[in-house]
């Protein structure tokens, strides 16, 4: 068996990289975390991202954060214009891995689920 070198392998990896459908974040997503609920509605242009995210507390208020940021290989880091942030990393299209910090809190993870 023969055996590829490094700059092939590094150029088959880029091609097929380069195939790959870009992951897109638009569209609406849920989670529930510590038993909230949280729902947000995301529309991405080029790597550009706004959204809106909704956080349902204990007492039933909802908490509505409008956030803008940006998008690129799956990383994305979007902010309110309070000093809130949402980061995260997209696994495949219909879920994400995301961090959301309210000022001056302890960040709150979130496992979102594409939902529409």
């Amino acid at each position: 068996m023969r055996k590829l070198s490094i700059p092939l392998l590094t150029v088959l990896w880029l091609t097929a990289a380069a195939h790959a459908a870009p992951l897109d974040l638009t569209g609406k997503w849920a989670a529930d975390v510590l038993g909230l609920t949280v729902t947000a509605e995301f529309t991405q242009n080029d790597k550009l991202l706004s959204g809106v995210l909704v956080l349902r507390d204990i007492t039933g208020q909802n908490n509505t954060y409008h956030f803008s940021g940006t998008i690129v290989d799956g990383f994305f880091a979007a902010v309110h214009g309070s000093g809130h942030m949402l980061r995260g990393t997209m696994h495949g299209p219909n879920e994400a891995d995301a961090e959301l910090t309210l000022k001056d809190a302890t960040p709150l993870p979130i496992h979102l689920r594409r939902v529409r």
